[in-house]
């Protein structure tokens, strides 16, 4: 008989995976954790390098999509996706990673905490929750933006674009409009104060680049950290593509390897965790239902900036909002505002109906002025749905909204018209839902608590399966408005702790 390779195998190096790995090899466990991808990526690149590509594809048409999924990392981590994973999508972007640290090497890194409210029908307590969201915090290192200019005593802060700073200001001068509406300073996961091995933000707007100073967390960084355990073993360039069980289970790989260990950890994101269960589930003609945020982008013009420069400052959300819209808990909507000036300059002047050159130099002009509002709305709007192809081979993702969601968002936009109003701001023509998939907040296909053949346990173990354990977004039985990557990376977390308390035997 074959000997385990390990205790615990986990697929996927994203947030979600590494989160589950430091419980488990500080209990003693032995770890082995599959990444398709390699950390071949080098740190000598040059600038010019990481904002034209290896192939100048920032130069390409732009094709609508958020500028952070036009730079040349985030084509070549979604591009490789779409090329191996078999899942595509239709009237969806299956936005997904095969990459060395997932998603986190794109992701926005604004950071929500759920609270007792928002978590009121799962089958876990908000204690566990928040005790995990502590230890994650503490882990990747979090800052707030604030106006150094008033509040230079606060810890852990970076400075607001002088855009944000001054909207801010008139929100703390106005009352709002709705009495629901609130803005304040948007939290992200990046250093104001250098870590071993990660310098501080150094306010360059690099953030899309991938962040050569190491200030944004990504979980490549955590690797580096879990290596140095005897407990913990990874392994490049290894793609799981099947699950057996057999004295507990077998990962099948591209290559054609096999590993084998009592319990396995599924943190391969939801497209990807919903393809290596393609064979273990039921999924019938109705398809796997996937909880998405339908999402609004807004362009704002601050006519009191005109003509002034962009200040320094990270590219990242500078403030966030919300507003509530209905009466259940789930009825608000969650929101950031962006300093367009530090945004890349292509993605906007390729949208302008001028020539390049003088495309250019309008918004040069006017950039220290134009803001960007992105709305996110719950996954109870969305209407998009899983399906296996009838040939057996490969997954399509379906995507949709809610009935009444046109209605639904064409109220917030006048609701919000008020509060640009009273923000000095004026709405910009262009305001956009996105095609559902382009948010990547993605939950809901195997819910923790649910009955049947796609439940989970609270240990995100499958209700068919034993020993297989899920600990991605798959298993968030709802999924709110806020900002969906903290809530993985603890609930991992939470997880992770109580599987490290159990004896590592064979659960078949």
């Amino acid at each position: 008989m074959k000997t385990h390779d390990a205790d615990f195998i986990i697929v996927g190096s994203g947030p979600a995976g590494v989160s589950a790995a430091f419980p488990l090899i500080a209990a003693g466990r032995r770890v082995l954790m599959l990444d398709a991808g390699n950390d071949a990526r080098s740190r000598d690149e040059s600038r010019s390098a990481r904002v034209l590509g290896s192939n100048l594809e920032s130069l390409r048409a732009d094709d609508g999509s958020s500028p952070k999924l036009q730079t040349p990392v985030a084509r070549g981590i979604l591009e490789r996706f779409r090329r191996e994973s078999g899942i595509t999508g239709e009237g969806f972007m299956p936005v997904a990673s095969l990459a060395r640290g997932g998603l986190s090497n794109i992701w926005g890194a604004q950071i929500s905490y759920l609270d007792a409210e928002d978590i009121l029908g799962w089958p876990i307590d908000i204690d566990p929750l928040q005790r995990s969201y502590e230890r994650i915090s503490q882990r990747i290192g979090i800052s707030t933006n604030a106006d150094l200019t008033a509040e230079a005593d606060r810890g852990s802060v970076l400075p607001l674009g002088a855009a944000a700073a001054h909207v801010l200001h008139r929100h703390k001068a106005a009352k709002p409009a709705d009495g629901s509406f609130r803005l304040f300073p948007a939290i992200n996961a990046i250093l104001s104060e250098a870590r071993p091995g990660r310098a501080a933000c150094d306010l360059r707007g690099d953030c899309l680049y991938g962040c050569p100073s190491g200030a944004i967390y990504n979980s490549r960084q955590d690797l580096l950290a879990l290596q140095k355990s005897p407990h913990f073993r990874l392994l490049d360039n290894v793609r799981a593509i099947s699950l057996a069980s057999n004295a507990g289970w077998t990962i099948g790989t591209a290559d054609g390897s096999s590993f084998s260990a009592p319990r396995i950890i599924l943190a391969a994101g939801v497209l990807g965790t919903a393809a290596l269960l393609a064979d273990l589930l039921p999924i019938g003609g109705e398809g796997l239902r996937l909880l998405n945020s339908p999402t609004l982008a807004i362009p704002l013009l601050s006519p009191a900036r005109l003509l002034r420069s962009a200040t320094a400052t990270h590219s990242l959300a500078q403030l966030g909002l919300s507003l509530r819209y209905g009466e259940r808990a789930s009825d608000y909507v969650m929101g950031a505002i962006y300093e367009v000036g530090s945004l890349p300059t292509q993605s906007f002047v390729n949208r302008m109906p001028l020539g390049r050159k003088a495309g250019r130099a309008a918004f040069e002009m006017i950039a220290g002025s134009l803001l960007v509002a992105t709305i996110y709305y719950p996954g109870d709007q969305s209407r998009s749905y899983i399906h296996r192809e009838v040939t057996g081979k490969g997954m399509t993702v379906r995507g949709g909204f809610a009935d009444g969601f046109d209605i639904r968002a064409k109220d917030l936009k006048r609701r919000l018209r008020r509060e640009w109003q009273r923000l000095g701001l004026i709405p910009l023509p262009g305001a956009s839902l996105a095609e559902p998939g382009i948010d990547a907040h993605f939950a809901g296909t195997l819910p923790m608590g649910a009955a049947g053949p796609f439940g989970t346990s609270v240990d995100g173990e499958l209700n068919l399966h034993p020993g297989l354990h899920v600990v991605d977004g798959s298993i968030l039985p709802e999924l709110s408005s806020k900002y969906i990557t903290m809530t993985i990376m603890a609930n991992a977390d939470r997880i992770a702790h109580r599987l490290a308390e159990m004896e590592a035997n064979p659960a078949l």
